[in-house]
């Protein structure tokens, strides 16, 4: 086997099956254990979120000052311009991207595990929803709660023009979204589902 596929395995895969399967032994329904197994990595990527906030903040503190910056200079000038201010206030233009690419070597061992476990387990949420299958209205709910976070604001004071562009640019995709996740197995539906209700509790009570 190729090391990187081995080493996929090891860190990613083969623990995010290993737990849901200690979830599922235990608690008798599939769909509580990605459930379970959705609010572990979510408290587990919990820093990640965190300091992307803090940055998404700081990026929106000087939001007007860039502005300025490429109103005044062009070219070289004013990219050197904003790099030195990026500087100035300790932010990582980055980071978002970093964060990203951490992430997606968990969603690809997500995808495999729910596919390999549909099969392998049981496929029920509450005895009687069959998450092998696509469901309409599980992916409906898992696009509207991940809307409904897209467009909350990091602060109360913040206006709404002020959404990161990114999130702006994923709200727009939602559609899309949905496209792809009702030709998936439903667990993945369930799991975009918790993790953005658990994203929303964590950015109420949080700020995060």
């Amino acid at each position: 086997m190729n090391p990187i596929f081995q080493i996929y395995n090891l860190i990613f895969y083969q623990p995010v099956f290993e737990i849901l399967f200690f979830f599922y032994k235990h608690l008798k329904d599939f769909g509580l254990a990605v459930i379970f197994l959705t609010f572990l990595i979510r408290i587990i990527l919990s820093p990640l979120d965190y300091k992307s906030s803090k940055e998404r903040e700081k990026f929106l503190k000087i939001k007007e000052e860039i502005e300025e910056i490429e109103k005044k200079f062009n070219g070289e000038r004013k990219t050197k311009e904003i790099l030195n201010l990026y500087k100035k206030e300790k932010i990582n233009p980055f980071f978002n991207l970093l964060s990203l690419f951490i992430q997606f070597p968990v969603l690809i061992a997500l995808y495999q595990v729910f596919l390999r476990a549909t099969n392998q387990f049981k496929p029920l949420f509450l005895g009687f929803l069959d998450l092998s299958s696509s469901n309409f209205y599980l992916t409906l709910a898992a696009v509207f709660f991940q809307g409904f976070y897209l467009k909350l604001n990091p602060s109360k004071s913040e206006k709404r023009k002020n959404l990161p562009l990114h999130s702006q640019i994923n709200l727009l995709f939602l559609p899309f979204t949905f496209l792809i996740l009702i030709k998936l197995p439903s667990a993945i539906s369930l799991y975009f589902l918790a993790s953005y209700l658990f994203l929303i509790f964590q950015r109420i009570f949080f700020h995060v």
